[in-house]
């Protein structure tokens, strides 16, 4: 199987076993499975605050996987999150997430990664971003990325909301030279 086969499966699962949890609270399931390939599983769960779910497919060669959920607290607040993977042997892999809320006082936040790596040329990347603001207004954040190569280093790039902003070299062999840009 390639990855998206294995994402299929997941997927599936997934959405089978999150299905037959119908609207009645509190219940769970699990369903795993191994063999000489690789193994498959999906789980969800739902109870009185909120649910969640996920699948995922491994083998020695190819993988894939999500999972996700959302909650409500008993006063107010609330938050809801999803993320995803693959991989495929020598060819790279990919791994992407998010997630938000907010608090029964008013605060709220969000924030999201994605990394990309290719196996066949070693070079990668890793994006993220999350963005605060507190009950009273304030706003903080960051948005972040990273571009690399393997065995060699790379470049960090960070660009804060009200703490300045960097860059962060990094080569093999050296220590990383950070500069605060303008």
């Amino acid at each position: 199987m390639d990855a998206k086969q294995y994402l299929t499966w997941a997927l599936a699962l997934g959405f089978l076993y999150n299905g037959l949890l119908g609207a009645q609270p509190a219940q769970a399931r699990r369903v795993f499975a191994r063999g000489a390939n690789g193994a498959a599983g999906a789980f969800a769960s739902q109870g009185q605050y909120g649910s969640r779910a996920g699948a995922r497919a491994m083998g020695y060669n190819a993988g894939a996987g999500f999972r996700g959920g959302q909650w409500h607290g008993p006063n107010g607040g609330s938050a809801e999150g999803g993320a995803a993977f693959g991989y495929k042997k020598g060819v790279g892999g990919f791994r992407g997430t998010q997630w938000q809320g907010q608090t029964a006082n008013g605060a709220s936040g969000s924030g999201w990664s994605k990394n990309v790596y290719n196996a066949q040329t070693g070079q990668g990347t890793r994006s993220s971003s999350e963005q605060i603001q507190t009950a009273s207004g304030k706003d903080y954040g960051y948005t972040g990325s990273t571009n690399y190569t393997k065995g060699q280093g790379g470049q960090t790039t960070i660009d804060t909301q009200n703490k300045g902003d960097y860059s962060v070299d990094w080569q093999k062999g050296q220590k990383p030279v950070v500069t605060q840009t303008p």
